[in-house]
């Protein structure tokens, strides 16, 4: 662990320099801010320095989620209620898009992220996306919307997570239809 943290602490020094806030705007701080993050053990902190595109669909799932988990809740007859909320997963007992990224990138995530930070020796273009290789033999890929202030986010499941949000977003119309059709038929047997 103290050589982790070692090798952490390298990396956000030689990145910006002692003393001074990694950039993430700039490949090498983006680098020493997960290095930052992780040193300091801060889901947070690490969620912030993920692919906005990543980002936007977590915040996206959890808000699906909740909106149908509170339709299940008042429109769906209770012996459905606690199946079909089951079925909605963690993204619909979270606080946050935040908390999601703590719950799924958990002690082993964080640990093997840990393990591909360091300098970077070799970057290649693939499609919008930067793929570093550091000094440790990792590989990490970086996305960097346009625009002058926008940082390099790690690519962190963000495929799975587009297609979760499509999932969930349909879902949420599912759940809806079945919400009107549960309050239907309760209006015809009043």
């Amino acid at each position: 662990m103290q050589t982790r943290t070692i090798s952490l602490a390298l990396v956000s020094v030689m990145a910006c320099g002692i003393g001074g806030t990694p950039d993430p705007r700039e490949l090498e701080g983006a680098i020493a801010y997960l290095a930052v993050a992780i040193e300091r053990d801060d889901p947070s902190m690490l969620f912030r320095a993920v692919d906005a595109r990543a980002r936007h669909a977590m915040i996206s799932i959890v808000a699906d989620r909740q909106r149908a988990a509170e339709i299940i809740r008042v429109d769906y007859p209770e012996d459905q209620r606690a199946a079909a909320l089951a079925e909605l997963g963690d993204a619909a007992t979270v606080e946050d898009a935040t908390a999601l990224f703590a719950l799924r990138c958990d002690t082993a995530c964080r640990h093997e992220l840990s393990q591909q930070l360091g300098a970077p020796t070799e970057q290649r273009v693939e499609g919008d996306e930067l793929v570093v290789t550091t000094v440790r033999g990792g590989t990490l890929r970086f996305h960097k919307p346009s625009g002058t202030d926008a940082w390099y986010g790690w690519v962190w499941e963000t495929d799975a997570l587009d297609a979760e949000r499509d999932h969930a977003n349909r879902d949420l119309r599912q759940i809806e239809q079945n919400a009107e059709t549960y309050r239907r038929r309760r209006a015809l047997e009043e």
